[in-house]
């Protein structure tokens, strides 16, 4: 007596072989945003950097923060410190990032 698989387990495997043949993430986000969205940078999807033990020299930066869709800025001790997302400026930042998109009020106060 012969069983079939389920419909979900069926469904399940041929989603994965049609994503595997898709590629990579940054791929499949590329051929599924509609025209005209940009993709974000996989520099904007780093961490910021860290700082490993104490020191008395900091150094400031800015980053892009997926949970908020914004930039922020970080400050951390510049002796050990782990590579990570950062921009010298939140201009930057927001030009990398966040695509014009006036989503930082700080970025826009100078604007004439």
């Amino acid at each position: 007596m012969s069983r079939s698989m389920p419909a979900f387990v069926r469904l399940s495997l041929v989603l994965g072989l049609v994503l595997l043949s898709l590629g990579s993430l940054q791929s499949i986000e590329a051929r599924f945003l509609p025209p005209g969205l940009p993709v974000i940078p996989n520099i904007c999807k780093q961490p910021p950097p860290r700082s490993l033990g104490i020191c008395t020299i900091q150094i400031e930066g800015f980053y892009y923060d997926p949970a908020t869709l914004d930039c922020q800025m970080y400050s951390i001790g510049a002796c050990h410190s782990t590579p990570g997302q950062s921009f010298g400026d939140i201009q930057d930042c927001v030009a990398t990032c966040v695509h014009g998109v006036r989503r930082n009020k700080d970025l826009y106060v100078n604007e004439g």
